[in-house]
């Protein structure tokens, strides 16, 4: 969607912040006043004070519309039973959970999710140690699509993960 097509009062989603709405379209000069444009005024659901400035014209594909209920539920069924295999060598590891929440597939952050929560349990079960690393990348990707879903959804964020579940069950 282009950046002229959103208004005041629209929610949008931010890369990196979540769900936001804009506020206002302000005037501003970042730069001792040589040059000024026109900003979105982005101010993040759930706080009232911190606000981000993206340039109107040029958003840089930082800046687009929230997932509707359906599309969430497309990504949730897209993630079916899938699940990444998790290799034993860290940086790999790493490597390849970074590379999947970079490209921001949420049916692919659902399947890594699951992946990573169903391996913490095994580890649990059996008396081994998780990963620190695994446990900040199930917070990542958690943190990634839970805001949105939620609010596509209508639900609390903490029953985000209930309703992927059911979802996925009531699939099978």
């Amino acid at each position: 969607m282009n950046a002229t097509n959103f208004s005041v009062n629209d929610y949008v989603i931010y890369k990196g912040v979540g769900v936001c709405r804009i506020e206002a379209i302000e005037t501003k000069s970042f730069d001792d006043g040589i040059s000024s444009g026109e900003y979105f005024r982005l101010v993040p659901l759930g706080t009232g004070s911190s606000a981000y400035f993206v340039p109107v014209g040029n958003t840089g594909g930082r800046v687009r519309k929230p997932m509707t209920a359906d599309e969430v539920n497309a990504a949730i069924d897209d993630s079916g039973n899938g699940e990444i295999t998790l290799t034993h060598n860290t940086k790999e590891r790493r490597s390849a959970i970074d590379s999947i929440l970079k490209e921001g597939d949420h049916a692919k952050i659902i399947s890594l999710i699951k992946s990573i929560y169903l391996h913490t349990e095994s580890c649990r079960s059996s008396g081994r140690k998780i990963l620190v690393s695994d446990e900040n990348a199930l917070r990542a990707a958690e943190n990634m699509i839970y805001p949105e879903f939620s609010f596509a959804l209508g639900i609390a964020e903490s029953d985000v993960a209930g309703y992927i579940g059911s979802r996925l069950e009531n699939r099978a």
